[in-house]
């Protein structure tokens, strides 16, 4: 359902490559760590695109305030 909201290919590279220069990665590690970094952002939004479906099809209920931020963690 909310297939059309993804990122075009390379929208997170800036800031992946900030991230992981801040970090101190520089040369082959720097490039090994982006193709890292890329795969698992990736992974993240479509897991996240695929649980916004099924709250929107009432296959999984949505989180509420308390859920998140529930003081007895």
């Amino acid at each position: 359902m909310f297939t059309n909201i993804h990122k075009e290919p390379g929208e997170f590279d800036i800031e992946i490559l900030k991230d992981l220069v801040s970090q101190g990665y520089s040369g082959d590690e720097l490039i090994k760590q982006f193709k890292i970094q890329s795969k698992n952002i990736k992974k993240a939004v479509n897991t996240m695109l695929k649980e916004a479906d099924a709250i929107v099809a009432g296959v999984k209920p949505a989180a509420n305030f308390e859920d998140i931020f529930n003081p007895d963690d």
